[in-house]
């Protein structure tokens, strides 16, 4: 996103992870509430959706979103936690993308990681741009149909794996 050219603001729960982005242009933010403030894009990738269900719900967090702002959840979770995100979102005045990928550390690293992108189309194309400075973005639905691509995906990965082994 860096080198695309996007302001960057970066928020992680341990401080010394994130502090290799300064090197490159980020601003560091001491709290997720802070990293969210006057945002217009906010992109989290946590361990599932109930860690991005709690980030969401945090009130500091909620009080500090800008109108308008379009929340991107890149963390692999259930379709009906990226529906209620979503929702929740929706009622605050902010959009909502899930918005997993696929291509691990090497594709984010390069910039081509597969994007399966769930929402409305109007949200989806505002945030073109920063998904195509990260890879290859296809919107694939309403909410949660990201999630739904996802799950697509690591199954046929799943089966390609088995077919290999029984080979």
């Amino acid at each position: 996103l860096l080198r695309a050219g996007h302001a960057l603001t970066v928020w992680n729960r341990t401080i010394d992870r994130a502090k290799p982005l300064s090197a490159e242009g980020a601003k560091i933010a001491a709290s997720a509430a802070e990293a969210v403030a006057g945002a217009e894009i906010i992109i989290t990738m946590l361990s599932d959706g109930f860690a991005s269900g709690a980030l969401i719900e945090d009130a500091t967090v909620q009080a500090a979103l800008a109108p308008g702002a379009i929340w991107i959840d890149m963390s692999s979770a259930k379709p009906e936690h990226a529906r209620a995100q979503a929702k929740l979102l929706t009622g605050l005045g902010c959009g909502h993308l899930d918005a997993p990928v696929s291509g691990g550390t090497k594709g984010a690293e390069a910039g081509t990681l597969a994007i399966m992108v769930g929402g409305t189309a109007e949200t989806f194309e505002t945030a073109r741009p920063v998904f195509e400075a990260m890879g290859r973005p296809v919107h694939v639905g309403p909410s949660g149909a990201g999630q739904l691509s996802k799950l697509a995906n690591q199954t046929i990965v799943a089966v390609t794996i088995a077919a290999v082994a029984e080979a």
